[in-house]
């Protein structure tokens, strides 16, 4: 007999992450991670799926892997890792071992003074690594060093899930097994945001920003050689927010936006960047850019809203060429279409083809030589690891109509299969709520999982964060949770969120209004059509943007009987010096700073409005 959800089964879930081919391309390794109360954290370990025979083989044991890559040869896995160290170097920061994948012990390889988060094989002997560095004077003898001032000469001066970045950078550094040492290659003050090394190890295209006191919205493509550490800045002077750039045959193809029609939430498209565009009589003028896809109006990311995934690497606006297999030496990426985020192939013709069906939410994915192994939600369970396989001819049309009905996702691992199996889950039931001002909003509803016909439930309304994200109807745990205490619940994708063109998306200078509007206009929905849900006793909650709804509506509203806000923002003045997203974030979304304009700020701040809640909060 199946049971109700609680709170702790989040302690039984297996969480997979960073898929990536041997280099034969017949093997997949993985990291899984579990989580731990004591230590209020995670244990990961990595694990090697082999395609041809289906076995699939746990590598490490020690809970405390972090990040690796396969070795040239495929013969081992170069990783991070926790663990104690045995060459006694007390100012090591980061620890890398190698392990065999047929088996036997990890033995240390390297270690280095910085924290690093990411490792990639080179050579026979070079390694990639992705580091965090201290300015120069960041670790001298400073007066202050044992009290609790600190202090700041740029910004940002830190970062969500950080702290207090101080003047750190992420940079790259090169460690080479024949000389023993490991050598930093960008300059002292570029901040490395995304690289992607060439096929022989000997030069990499760097996106990053180079600066001293504030760090700009906007960026560079650089071309770094990893040989010589010679870096050439490839996008001149172009005011261009780039979020990757890769090779393409001979030319550099990147994705990006000059955020000029919707701000910093303004959705990508993939450009071409040349020195020269063919036909250009223009001389002089620098490195040009010709937009490849000039109707694509879609987020290039996995937006939709989960709780039940966890270390999967930040690919937003990521893209990854294939030049032989099934496909049509396209460029492989993820998008969010409505509700549902997808794997996509882009043609050179600039046609798109869907790739991934039966899954919901792809969170994380690897592709070689035309094969994509990826960590995907499907239906009412966490994401296990998939592997995609078929072909098939483009067709026409944006990423919402270019369909390949020929390729199977195939399921490779059911971690959470065998406790999922066993719950008894409220099944989100999607609805299309007109809104009355032209557009038609997604939203669901969640019976509670004891549900008795022709009986009224308290409700509650949860609002996702961003606003640049999109719910859709994939496991969340935490309101699961709510279903099998008794509640049910709605939720739907205002404007504001992602997966839409960016007239959707866009609401600046109107937060609070559009947005309210929709959350409205949906509520009242579900409490005239949905004859379980007790519009009497409603709730409302949300967290980050979530919780700013939250605070925003109970200042608009005493319909709901009591308000969860959940890291939220009630000022956007004070929000304006420490804002997690940038600096720049507030103006842009709020057009206006605490200097000028403040009014706007103020404006869309739920505390302006404080006296008027009555809601328990």
């Amino acid at each position: 007999m199946k049971r109700s959800v609680e709170q702790r089964d989040l302690l039984n879930f297996h969480f997979l992450s960073a898929p990536a081919f041997s280099p034969e391309g017949g093997r997949v390794a993985y990291r899984a991670s579990r989580p731990n109360a004591e230590k209020n954290g995670y244990d990961s370990d990595l694990w090697v799926y082999d395609i041809g025979s289906g076995a699939n083989r746990k590598l490490t044991a020690s809970g405390a892997e972090k990040f690796f890559c396969w070795s040239v040869d495929g013969a081992s896995l170069i990783f991070a890792s926790g663990r104690a160290g045995t060459h006694g170097d007390k100012g090591a920061k980061t620890r890398f071992y190698s392990i065999d994948v047929a088996g036997g012990e990890a033995a240390e390889l390297f270690s280095i003074p910085h924290a690093a988060s990411s490792i990639r094989t080179l050579d026979e002997s070079r390694y990639l690594v992705t580091a965090t560095f201290e300015s120069p004077g960041e670790n001298s003898e400073d007066p202050l060093e044992s009290t609790d001032v600190m202090i700041f000469e740029q910004v940002p001066f830190m970062t969500n899930g950080k702290g207090y970045t101080g003047q750190q950078r992420t940079g790259l550094g090169v460690w080479d097994a024949k000389t023993g040492e490991f050598r930093r290659l960008t300059p002292e003050f570029m901040e490395v945001e995304r690289s992607t090394p060439n096929r022989d190890g000997s030069g990499a295209l760097v996106v990053g920003v180079d600066y001293r006191d504030v760090k700009p919205a906007t960026n560079a493509v650089y071309r770094l050689n990893l040989l010589t550490g010679e870096i050439h800045r490839l996008s001149g002077d172009l005011n261009f927010s780039f979020a990757h750039a890769a090779w393409v045959g001979d030319a550099v193809v990147v994705t990006g936006t000059d955020q000029k029609t919707v701000g910093a939430n303004e959705n990508l498209k993939f450009y071409l960047l040349a020195e020269k565009l063919e036909g250009d009589s223009k001389e002089g003028n620098g490195p040009r850019l010709e937009c490849l896809t000039p109707e694509l109006d879609s987020s290039l990311a996995h937006a939709v809203v989960a709780d039940s995934h966890y270390g999967c690497a930040d690919l937003s606006g990521a893209f990854i060429p294939v030049d032989r297999g099934v496909y049509d030496e396209g460029l492989i990426c993820c998008a969010t279409d409505v509700m549902k985020s997808r794997l996509y192939e882009l043609g050179r013709n600039g046609l798109f083809r869907q790739l991934t069906f039966e899954t919901s939410a792809v969170v994380d994915w690897c592709v070689m030589d035309g094969r994509i192994a990826f960590v995907a939600y499907e239906g009412l369970y966490p994401p296990e690891l998939y592997l995609l396989e078929g072909g098939g001819a483009l067709t026409e049309g944006t990423p919402d109509t270019g369909l390949a009905s020929n390729l199977k996702e195939r399921r490779l691992t059911s971690f959470n299969r065998p406790l999922f199996d066993d719950l008894r889950l409220s099944q989100p039931i999607h609805v299309s709520v007109d809104n009355g001002q032209g557009w038609k909003l997604d939203g669901w509803y969640m019976r509670p999982a004891n549900f008795r016909e022709g009986r009224r439930y308290p409700t509650i309304l949860n609002v996702h964060g961003g606003p640049k994200a999109a719910f859709g109807d994939i496991y969340h745990h935490e309101m699961q949770c709510w279903a099998a205490r008794g509640y049910a619940v709605i939720y739907c994708n205002p404007r504001g969120g992602d997966g839409r063109s960016s007239a959707f998306e866009d609401i600046r200078g109107r937060y609070g209004d559009a947005d309210a509007h929709d959350l409205t206009v949906f509520t009242d929905w579900c409490v005239q059509n949905l004859r379980f849900v007790d519009g009497s006793r409603l709730g409302i909650t949300g967290g980050s943007y979530g919780g700013y709804m939250t605070n925003w509506m109970i200042t608009q509203t005493g319909r709901f009987k009591a308000a969860v806000s959940q890291r939220g923002i009630s000022n956007w003045v004070s929000k304006f010096g420490g804002c997690d997203i940038g600096y720049y974030y507030v103006e842009d979304q709020h057009l206006g700073t605490p200097w000028r304009d403040v009014e706007n700020l103020w404006r869309e701040s739920p505390l302006r409005l404080a006296d008027r809640v009555k809601t328990p909060t």
